[in-house]
């Protein structure tokens, strides 16, 4: 009876290791299944949607690489497009919610390889109101891989986070600046709400300024203060916003303080186009 006794309590103990045992196992198999699904979400393998994966791949990537910055600021958007003398058209789209670059019809760039070449862009530019004009057009040229005597129209906007917008437009058609204006135009939104226009054309001897204060004039004495303004100041690709920007409002004992916006337009004989404003909001 002991010996009967005896033997039971060795198969009850050899029952009870064998159950600890597999209990052991089983935990062990459970945590190692539970990280292998761990890893297999993160390789994307997991019950995870493709689009659930793709749209956390997007985010990932966005956050390593960042939104495109200029040397000299962030850029809110960026609007560039060429017109070439052969009749090809390039356009440079930018915003913090898409991206995209168009050369000819065929061309077509978007999403993190259009980012990629906007934050290349942004880098080797120094987009700025103290620049010449000149300086920011070759060097943008150069950025996008295009030759200058090729280009006839180039019309760039910049705007910033701090609310700064620069706006270039150059127009070459025949490449030539005979020094003779034959039309100009120039706008000015100020600080307070006011607003004031400067307009002249050559040809057809006309002129007419609307003053801040409301007040309009015409006709022969428009002519003469537009014809002394234009004198008073030298609108080149050679020089800056700022420079220009400076000279002007000097010619028209305007405080720069009290200007928000200028956007000043001037056309030249022998062919030459120079647009250039500036929002210092």
């Amino acid at each position: 009876m002991k010996k009967m006794t005896a033997g039971m309590a060795a198969v009850i103990l050899l029952a009870g290791c064998g159950t600890g045992q597999e209990t052991s196992e089983t935990a062990t198999a459970d945590a190692g299944n539970a990280e292998q699904q761990k890893a297999d979400t993160a390789n994307g393998n997991g019950n995870a949607t493709e689009g659930e994966l793709a749209a956390d791949s997007a985010e990932t990537a966005m956050q390593d690489e960042g939104a495109p910055s200029a040397a000299n600021g962030e850029i809110r958007e960026f609007d560039l497009e060429l017109e070439f003398t052969d009749g090809r058209e390039w356009d440079f789209d930018y915003n913090r919610n898409k991206a995209l670059i168009e050369r000819d019809s065929g061309d077509r760039l978007s999403g993190q390889d259009a980012q990629d070449e906007f934050g290349r862009l942004f880098k080797s530019v120094q987009f700025s109101t103290s620049s010449p004009l000149e300086d920011i057009k070759r060097e943008v040229l150069e950025a996008v891989n295009a030759e200058q005597p090729d280009v006839r129209d180039f019309e760039l906007d910049v705007k910033f986070d701090s609310g700064e917008e620069m706006e270039i437009d150059h127009d070459v058609r025949n490449g030539v600046n005979s020094g003779e204006v034959g039309e100009f135009s120039l706008e000015l939104q100020f600080t307070d709400g006011g607003e004031a226009s400067y307009e002249f054309e050559s040809d057809g001897r006309e002129a007419e300024i609307e003053r801040r204060d409301g007040s309009e004039i015409e006709g022969a004495n428009a002519m003469k203060e537009m014809e002394q303004l234009i004198g008073q100041v030298t609108i080149t690709m050679g020089r800056s916003i700022d420079d220009m920007k400076t000279e002007v409002l000097q010619a028209l004992s305007i405080d720069a303080a009290e200007v928000r916006d200028l956007e000043l337009e001037i056309d030249y004989r022998g062919g030459e186009e120079i647009k250039f404003s500036h929002d210092a909001e």
